[in-house]
């Protein structure tokens, strides 16, 4: 039997930055997260194209909900390193990100992550280290 961790994935996802943004997770799996944004002006930077940050936090974003199904309950992560590569840019239309496992460890967490627009062109390349860390119990109860 599989789960489909996608509605759990996106419930977590209220009321966040990701949440502001229009993030909307398509695909979610242990090993797996897809998700997308819609480019909307607010999104943008001077000159009309998606905002790098935007973009930077669908990324990250796929990769730590990525994360999030391979912790326990009172385990949490924290991104510790990004490198991203930007290759191009839109100005209109939906931009699709998907985390993929490289290393999930006890205490560590690598994802690459790509980005690519609707006709499949790739915008971005990265590569992000989440540290697993244990929560205190005020957070861990909340």
């Amino acid at each position: 039997m599989t789960t489909d961790y996608t509605q759990a994935v996106n419930e977590r996802l209220k009321d966040t930055m990701a949440d502001l943004i229009g993030l909307r997770v398509t695909y979610a799996e242990p090993k797996r997260v897809t998700g997308e944004i819609t480019v909307r002006t607010d999104l943008t930077q001077p000159y009309g194209y998606i905002h790098g940050g935007a973009l930077m936090t669908l990324m990250d974003t796929v990769a730590g909900m990525a994360s999030a199904l391979n912790v326990g309950p009172s385990e949490g992560f924290l991104t510790v390193e990004f490198k991203i590569n930007f290759l191009r840019s839109v100005r209109k239309g939906r931009v699709i990100a998907e985390a993929t496992a490289v290393h999930v460890g006890r205490r560590t967490h690598v994802w690459q992550v790509t980005a690519h627009d609707e006709q499949g062109r790739q915008l971005a390349l990265a590569t992000l280290t989440q540290l697993v860390i244990q929560l205190r119990d005020e957070v861990s109860q909340s």
